[in-house]
């Protein structure tokens, strides 16, 4: 590594987190798990509850200024935030998928904060046949521009950690939903048990340097092999197939359509044009 990488290779615990996108739906099922062992700090673009031995900060991390000052006195950050769905055309990326990931990774340098977990997806491969069973070597494969942008974090995450020695673990988060709701989403599940216990290890493992794990409970005919997050320490405590919903659908109840690829609808979802607006 360059010889700038030697500020983040002290051995640190950390104590204090910065978690963007703490008022979407990952963040508010991570948060309490996490408050159990971290002084938080909590961020979104749009106004929240916080809670007790939280502090709020609102504002747009594709702010170079506001990310500075959103990861001033902590020790590391867990990146949450960004716009998720099929429909988003790539000009609505941008700002939130692209722009706010290189300006809290610059952030990050810049105050040297020395770990990063990066919200990535399934979606970044999701173009995937769901028959087959992937590790973290597989080609990149994005099913949209969600997905791209997520390609893209993943990068941006492994630039900031060969350049500086910033140590950034990578999520391919499977589904977070509360419960499962259908058999192709039981495949890849994740309880915020065992999606906390990951970021535990990405913030604490001295081996992490970026690493890419799924971030996928016990799992039933798992598409995912999760043999790095397993060498890590990870072992998930939850299994889909006990947090069914009561209108669970079994995957013959699916069309094959929804259930071929790893990203589901989001990929045979028609590919909005880049700007929204077809020729």
């Amino acid at each position: 590594m360059p010889s700038s990488a030697s500020s983040f290779t002290r051995t640190m615990t950390p104590r204090s987190l910065l978690i963007t996108g703490a008022a979407g739906n990952v963040g508010r099922l991570l948060r309490p798990l996490l408050r159990q062992h971290y002084v938080l700090k909590v961020a979104d673009i749009v106004d929240f509850q916080d809670e007790e031995g939280e502090t709020k900060i609102v504002g747009d991390l594709a702010s170079g200024a506001f990310c500075f000052d959103a990861v001033k006195d902590v020790d590391a950050v867990v990146h949450l935030a960004g716009v998720v769905g099929p429909d988003f055309d790539f000009e609505e990326t941008i700002d939130a998928n692209y722009r706010a990931v290189l300006c809290l990774l610059e952030a990050c340098r810049a105050r040297t904060v020395g770990r990063l977990v990066f919200a990535s997806s399934h979606h970044a491969v999701g173009l995937y046949p769901s028959s087959g069973r992937y590790d973290e070597s597989i080609a990149l494969a994005p099913d949209g521009y969600y997905g791209l942008s997520k390609a893209f974090g993943e990068a941006a995450c492994g630039m900031y950690a060969r350049r500086y020695g910033m140590r950034t673990m990578l999520l391919r988060i499977g589904n977070a939903d509360p419960q499962v709701v259908d058999g192709r989403r039981e495949r890849i599940w994740t309880s915020g048990r065992d999606m906390a216990q990951l970021i535990d290890i990405g913030l604490r493992h001295p081996d992490v340097e970026c690493d890419i794990v799924y971030a996928v409970s016990n799992c039933p005919n798992p598409i995912f092999d999760n043999r790095r997050a397993e060498e890590l320490g990870y072992r998930p405590v939850d299994f889909a197939r006990e947090n069914r919903a009561a209108d669970f659908k079994q995957l013959n109840e699916l069309t094959a359509e929804a259930v071929g690829m790893v990203g589901g609808f989001f990929a045979i979802n028609d590919l909005p044009a880049p700007s929204g607006r077809r020729a």
